[in-house]
């Protein structure tokens, strides 16, 4: 069965990129209305042939309407039979996994090879009404954590639909893009596509326990196996050179660093099931499908916590790429949109509250020179600096720390060299760090909360660039300065943090799939019916 469906999804992957449909598969209302081009066979849809399909009494009475509108001919079948395109798009509708969806989520299901074209029409009609409701809504509801229910548009709608299909696109082609106006969501439909024609969607648990990530020979064999189950090779018996090529493949797709060694991230990877990997997709998807409108266009910076990336757009561009640290799972980054205001170069760091009394404080009364050590002030409420040896730090705890700590500006300051701020109730904003090494990481959750950038200075020229700043030229100089210096921006730039488990990888424009860091998508996992071990 696996087979079939990759061939089927190669098939329409292939047919996407590289053909149009042809004009005898166009719904063309003209072409039926001036009789100029009339078809041999002209098949018609009455009341009796609907009645007797195996579709629900609300989609019967769907359809008969939509039919009647259309004077009860055929849509896509011509001289009685389907052209292969036609034939390709109806495969595409009939397949839950091609059209990026739950399997068994629409109402709607698919047809059987053994029912008639006239039928395979209709419920193909069915699917696509159904898919084309979806567009304005999501397939989860967020805030209840339940599924929501489908409907189909209206038939003007659909009508409407049918007549706007352009001739250089195929009918997937229209379906998929269709009033779309993310075009992110649908390089990542197609890359999924790939992905599910390439690999399958197999849901082998491996039920073997490792206590401790295997090493040597055994972790060879580990690694074998897990990518034999998972589709990545056909055969176990490979030297260790193409087994490591492939485990490196493999760790791209994962978000993972491409050592080629068997850590326990690529462990846990490798134990995941492509069932899984595709359910990250799907909700994925789900997710851009609720994306605002107004951030899509125009500049927008976009930090991805699973993935650990932050990325500047303009006008739908990549301009920037940069890694960046987290929050821990304890003090996680919250998800929200703000508006990006100005730039601080050599920034202070404020400490907040919970830091110096929680874990400052600590250390002071330990060693009352580690602020000095770590280019710390105290202050008062008045923000008068104050003598840290004058002070019995004793007498304190988190319960009244009564003072300021602020770090004085420069490279060894928490804040690194550049803070972006996008005022928010949460205290949230993006900054260097003197920790680069960090970055080499697989798992970057260390911050408090705030999101450290590994290439801050690139982001803040292109940002600059953006709207030809007075200052663009004179960063370099104002890191020198000894004092803390303001960048206003004059235009609005948008700032989004948010959670998605899949995306497309920068250069190879292929789907990647992230670890669920902060664990907020395992009860949705469970709104979905598990497949048998291989679909």
């Amino acid at each position: 069965m696996k087979n079939k469906l990759t061939l089927l999804l190669t098939l329409l992957f292939v047919a996407i990129l590289f053909t149009k449909c042809s004009s005898d598969a166009e719904f063309n209302e003209k072409e039926s209305n001036d009789g100029k081009k009339i078809d041999k066979i002209i098949i018609t849809v009455d009341k009796l042939t609907i009645e007797n399909s195996n579709i629900s009494k609300s989609s019967k009475k769907w359809i008969n309407q939509l039919y009647a509108k259309l004077r009860n001919q055929s849509i896509w079948i011509k001289n009685g039979k389907l052209s292969d395109s036609i034939q390709d798009f109806f495969n595409y509708l009939n397949s839950d996994i091609a059209l990026n969806i739950p399997i068994g989520y629409f109402s709607n299901q698919p047809f059987t090879e053994t029912e008639n074209i006239v039928n395979k029409e209709i419920r193909s009609l069915l699917r696509s009404a159904e898919y084309l409701f979806l567009k304005d809504t999501t397939i989860i509801n967020y805030s209840k954590n339940t599924l929501n229910k489908l409907e189909l548009v209206s038939q003007e709608y659909f009508i409407q639909f049918l007549k706007d299909k352009k001739p250089s696109d195929s009918w997937i082609e229209h379906l998929v893009k269709y009033k779309e106006k993310n075009q992110r969501l649908i390089q990542l439909h197609y890359a999924l596509n790939h992905f599910t024609a390439a690999y399958g969607i197999e849901n082998k648990i491996n039920n073997k326990i490792y206590l401790k990530t295997p090493k040597d020979s055994l972790a060879s064999v580990f690694i074998a196996k897990q990518l034999y189950n998972r589709n990545f090779i056909s055969d176990t018996l490979m030297n260790t050179i193409s087994l490591k090529e492939k485990l490196r493949s493999f760790q791209l797709l994962n978000g993972l660093n491409t050592d080629a060694k068997l850590g326990k991230k690529t462990m846990d990877a490798l134990n995941e099931t492509n069932y899984e990997r595709y359910i990250k997709g799907v909700i994925s998807l789900d997710k851009m499908r609720d994306f605002p409108d107004s951030l899509i266009r125009g500049k927008l910076i976009e930090i991805n916590i699973p993935s650990y990336l932050l990325r500047l757009y303009i006008d739908d561009e990549i301009l920037n790429t940069s890694k960046v640290i987290i929050g821990t799972k304890r003090n996680q980054t919250p998800l929200f949109t703000s508006t990006m205001k100005y730039i601080v170069v050599r920034p202070y760091w404020n400490v907040p509250y919970s830091i110096a009394s929680k874990e400052i404080l600590p250390k002071l009364k330990k060693d009352v020179s580690y602020l000095k050590k770590n280019r710390y002030s105290i202050l008062d409420r008045d923000r008068n600096q104050l003598l840290a040896d004058s002070i019995d730090w004793n007498k304190y705890s988190s319960r009244n720390f009564p003072f300021f700590i602020r770090q004085e500006p420069g490279p060894k300051n928490s804040l690194g060299l550049v803070k972006l701020m996008f005022p928010n109730d949460k205290s949230i904003y993006v900054h260097d760090t003197p920790s680069k090494y960090l970055f080499a990481r697989d798992e970057r959750t260390f911050s408090h909360g705030c999101v450290r950038a590994e290439s801050p200075f690139k982001l803040v020229h292109e940002i600059l660039s953006s709207e030809n700043h007075i200052y663009i030229d004179s960063v370099e100089f104002l890191i020198e300065r000894a004092k803390e210096t303001y960048l206003m921006l004059s235009k609005t730039f948008p700032v989004t943090i948010i959670y998605n488990t899949s995306g497309i990888n920068d250069s190879t424009h292929l789907v990647q799939f992230f670890k669920d860091v902060y664990n907020k998508e395992g009860s949705l996992y469970e709104l979905f019916s598990k497949p048998s071990e291989e679909i």
